[in-house]
C-alpha cells in the first residue's frame, strides 16, 4: 500500500508487485494499493504474475543443465534480485540463505 498523506506535494512512488508460480497448481493474487490525500504527485503501480519462463528453461537445458538445476537457477535469478535491494550486510546474507534454503525445500 502507498499512501501519501495531504500536504505531500511533489511525492513520486512506485509500487511493484511481481510473483512467480513454481506450480501449476499455485495462483497468485495481485493486488496493488494506493492512497493518494494530496494533489501534485506521481505515483503508478504494477503488477505482474509468471511461471517459469519455458524459454529460459530451453536456454539451459540446451547448455547441458537438467530440468531440475535449470529451474532452480531461474527461481534464484528472481529472488536475487529482491535480495539485491536490500543494503549489503548480516540481513541481506541472512534472508539470501534462508530464501536459498526455502527453496531447496520446495523444489526437492
Amino acid at each position: 500500500m502507498i499512501k501519501v498523506d495531504e500536504g505531500a506535494q511533489s511525492t513520486d512512488a512506485f509500487q511493484e508487485c511481481r510473483n512467480m508460480l513454481l506450480s501449476t497448481d499455485a495462483h497468485a493474487d495481485a493486488i496493488p494499493g494506493l492512497e493518494i490525500l494530496a494533489d501534485e504527485v506521481a505515483c503508478t503501480h504494477a503488477a505482474a504474475i509468471a511461471q517459469v519462463d519455458k524459454e529460459q528453461l530451453f536456454y539451459l537445458n540446451s547448455r547441458g543443465l537438467d530440468e531440475s538445476v535449470a529451474k532452480s537457477m531461474v527461481v534464484e535469478g528472481f529472488l536475487q534480485s529482491l535480495v539485491e535491494r536490500l543494503k549489503e550486510g548480516p540481513v541481506r546474507e541472512e534472508i539470501s540463505e534462508l530464501l536459498s534454503e526455502r527453496l531447496d525445500e520446495i523444489l526437492a
